[in-house]
């Protein structure tokens, strides 16, 4: 019994995960998980660049939240202020929370 229950589940999960792919249901469009993590070091410089030129930047997380853009300030050595000044947003981000920065055009 356990055999055919196993079996079942087997066939049911191969015919919604067929399903969901040839519907496109599951959108492959590359998230920021997609991109790789930048070293620490990169980083280190990304930063440092940022502060020196004042340039926007957007930054990618490593916690599933969504990327931020805006301009960065430094509070202390690994905290830095990230103020978005079109959505008056701000956050507070510590280096390890970075997974990638860019420069905005």
């Amino acid at each position: 019994m356990q055999s055919n229950q196993s079996y079942l589940t087997e066939i049911r999960d191969t015919v919604k995960n067929n399903y969901r792919r040839f519907f496109a249901i599951d959108s492959t469009k590359p998230t920021y998980n997609d991109l790789p993590q930048m070293p620490e070091f990169q980083i280190q410089l990304f930063l440092s660049q940022t502060l020196k030129t004042g340039f926007p930047i957007k930054i990618q997380f490593n916690n599933q939240s969504p990327a931020m853009s805006g301009k960065l300030t430094k509070l202390s050595n690994e905290r830095y202020l990230l103020t978005n000044q079109q959505h008056n947003m701000t956050r507070i981000v510590n280096i390890l929370e970075i997974r990638s920065i860019q420069k905005i055009k």
